[in-house]
């Protein structure tokens, strides 16, 4: 049998652990809470007591309805999380400040989700571009940059510093394959690829906010008739499209 001594040592340390784990996640569930609610009060003083904003946020029922109440897109991303980080909060809300805050205070941009997705991905796919081209490796140049699609006429026009670099004709997604409109960035190139999904070619691809969506060489009959990416009809176009555009130039599609 281990001496007297020894089992209290063994009991006082587990009560001191169970004690440190739960101000730990006292701690980040505050930090939590300020950043869904926008509230610099608590996140200051979460962090004050020693938040870790590279360690996970615990998605607690009550973090779940304030999240539920912020976004349906945001509560759905944090419904199994298990791994969300403040920054991967702070970015799916959009919230530049902050997220510039945090990484000045030493948040890595490049911790992973459950989902396996980083920071920069979570602006991304809720529609914060800008933000999202902050929070990874884009070009510097991109900034001079833009691309504009247009579903009804069916085009697309690359911009550099407000002129016209190169335009061309498109076709968009067909009815129930909808391209959907809205804000994005280019966040990867691939000058060969093939469809995962429908083993065919896309040359030039340009990838949308880490998503499915992408711009890329690829048949064009006059009318909207892809699966929601957009195809450049000209090789000509989409090669110089692809030649021309930074990662990270911002995306605009109506």
């Amino acid at each position: 049998m281990a001496p007297i001594w020894v089992l209290f040592w063994l009991f006082w340390g587990g009560i001191n652990s169970e004690a440190t784990r739960g101000a730990v996640n006292f701690r980040q569930d505050q930090l939590g809470q300020g950043i869904l609610t926008s509230n610099p009060l608590l996140i200051n003083q979460a962090l004050t007591n020693g938040a870790d904003l590279n360690g996970r946020v615990p998605m607690t029922p009550a973090l779940l309805q304030i999240a539920a109440g912020r976004s349906t897109r945001i509560a759905h991303y944090f419904a199994e999380e298990t791994k969300a980080t403040p920054l991967i909060m702070a970015a799916s809300l959009g919230d530049a400040a902050l997220c510039n805050q945090f990484v000045r205070q030493g948040a890595n941009r490049y911790l992973t989700s459950s989902w396996g997705w980083i920071a920069a991905q979570y602006a991304a796919r809720c529609g914060y571009p800008e933000l999202a081209r902050s929070l990874f490796n884009s070009d510097p140049a991109a900034a001079h940059y833009r691309i504009k699609i247009g579903i009804a006429p069916q085009t697309i026009i690359l911009y550099k510093d407000g002129l016209a670099v190169v335009s061309g004709k498109i076709s968009t997604g067909r009815k129930g394959h909808d391209t959907p409109p809205g804000y994005y960035l280019v966040t990867d190139k691939e000058r060969t690829r093939k469809s995962s999904l429908y083993k065919v070619p896309m040359p030039y691809f340009l990838r949308l906010s880490f998503s499915e969506y992408g711009i890329h060489q690829g048949y064009n009959p006059g009318r909207p008739a892809s699966h929601g990416c957009i195809r450049v009809g000209k090789e000509t176009v989409a090669k110089a499209l692809f030649d021309a555009t930074p990662i990270g130039t911002l995306v605009t599609i109506n």
